[in-house]
């Protein structure tokens, strides 16, 4: 099966990808509103029930919680709900992952790993 994945600023090259070893797999969610997320922050993925349908909503990954996905481009969420992509399998460099203040892409690799997110390094 064919598919095809469009890159964004294709003139330049953000470092997010840390090499081909590890196949990388997408998917979208719902990123909630209030934030202007940025290609490479890790999110958190949680389920939301309105009514009787219950859909996957990601937010920022905040210090001390669990990582999901990698986001895959830049999204604007901050007036509404928006449907993003995610990276749900890959290989990243630790350096250009955005995490919460304080927190560090290291505190997360071990439970990442359970899902196929590793990192590597620029270094």
């Amino acid at each position: 099966m064919a598919f095809v994945n469009v890159v964004h600023n294709a003139t330049g090259y953000d470092e997010l990808m840390g090499g081909p070893e590890i196949p990388v797999l997408e998917r979208n969610v719902t990123l909630k509103k209030g934030t202007a997320y940025l290609r490479g922050m890790l999110l958190t993925s949680t389920t939301e029930t309105s009514g009787s349908v219950q859909k996957e909503v990601a937010t920022g990954t905040t210090k001390g919680g669990v990582a999901d996905y990698v986001l895959a481009f830049d999204k604007d969420a901050t007036e509404a709900d928006v449907v993003g992509t995610v990276y749900t399998m890959g290989l990243f460099n630790r350096e250009k992952i955005i995490v919460a203040e304080g927190d560090t892409a290291d505190a997360h690799e071990a439970e990442l790993r359970t899902k196929n997110i590793h990192f590597t390094s620029l270094k």
